[in-house]
């Protein structure tokens, strides 16, 4: 247990380190406000998926089919209980009037950009295989559920049709359909897609940290509802999710590799997807850079417990 959460904080110092860089360039101004959200537009829309794509490039095994149906149960198990949760607090007729940034905010993780990183360190290639089936619902509610919720005014058929056609959908049917059949892609495109996939944790964390500086932490820091939506987002929920997946049947690699990807930090999709659709997205940058700070602290705490109840 001990030499797992050595390797998870380490990994958590490379990753601050790298978040460091991201920050610096933003300072030094090597990269701007549009080039930060280039960087998220190239993450979302080509790397995200590219890593689902090639954590798929493998031939079919009953027992990696059984573990991947699992990993979707799990992950719908967790973050259905966050949609509840969210639901339960931040009420549309309540005192929130931003209350879709919050649930936003409280549903969806970084579950990519930190907890993939995370897993490969700890799991190596079973940890991004479960990582990425987690990232597969994530992506689903993301562009439905999380769309839904920002985008009241939208017109309807707009909706469907982000819904169906999608960078997650479309990226998910690809990596499914390599796996569950003989085909895989060509070497060259399979190269192409492993290439960019690696991208993931470097040009992540860099867009992190130029977000990261965008913010007043100072501001940040005053925002009682950012501690309030962060301690929902990286301790109530994780601790809710371990209880019931001790429950489970579930074998021990499964339920941390899940556990991590349902305590990762606000999603940077929340402040994105809320520019995007003019909500608030400033309070949703605010609740990612607080909760990505306190991820250093909050999600070697929850592995540890998971290690140490799970045997």
């Amino acid at each position: 247990m001990l030499q797992n959460i050595q390797i998870l904080v380490s990994q958590i110092i490379v990753m601050f380190l790298l978040i460091g860089v991201g920050a610096f360039c933003y300072r030094k101004k090597y990269i701007n406000d549009d080039g930060a959200g280039q960087l998220s537009f190239i993450l979302t829309r080509i790397v995200a998926p590219c890593v689902v794509i090639d954590s798929f490039q493998r031939e079919f095994d009953p027992a990696l089919g059984k573990a991947l149906i699992l990993s979707v149960l799990c992950t719908c198990t967790a973050m259905g209980l966050s949609i509840l949760v969210s639901h339960l607090i931040f009420r549309k007729n309540g005192s929130h009037a931003n209350f879709a940034d919050k649930r936003f905010c409280v549903v969806f993780t970084n579950c990519g950009f930190m907890g993939l990183p995370l897993l490969d360190a700890l799991y190596g290639s079973e940890g991004l295989f479960l990582g990425s089936a987690f990232i597969m619902v994530n992506n689903l509610l993301l562009w439905t559920y999380g769309v839904g919720q920002l985008s009241r005014d939208v017109p309807r058929a707009e909706r469907l049709r982000n819904t169906f056609i999608n960078p997650g959908v479309i990226s998910n049917l690809i990596g499914l359909f390599c796996f569950l059949t003989p085909f895989k892609l060509p070497v060259v495109p399979a190269t192409a897609v492993s290439y960019l996939a690696s991208l993931n944790t470097p040009i992540a964390m860099i867009a992190v940290g130029a977000f990261l500086a965008q913010c007043d932490l100072r501001e940040c820091f005053r925002d009682t509802q950012v501690y309030f939506v962060s301690v929902l987002r990286l301790l109530i929920l994780p601790l809710i999710t371990l209880a019931v997946f001790l429950l489970l049947p579930l074998d021990h690699t499964l339920r941390c590799s899940m556990l991590i990807s349902a305590a990762a930090p606000v999603a940077m999709a929340a402040s994105l997807f809320g520019r995007t659709y003019g909500t608030d997205y400033l309070f949703s940058t605010r609740a990612t850079a607080v909760s990505t700070i306190f991820s250093a602290l909050t999600i070697p705490a929850m592995v540890a417990l998971c290690q140490l109840l799970g045997g």
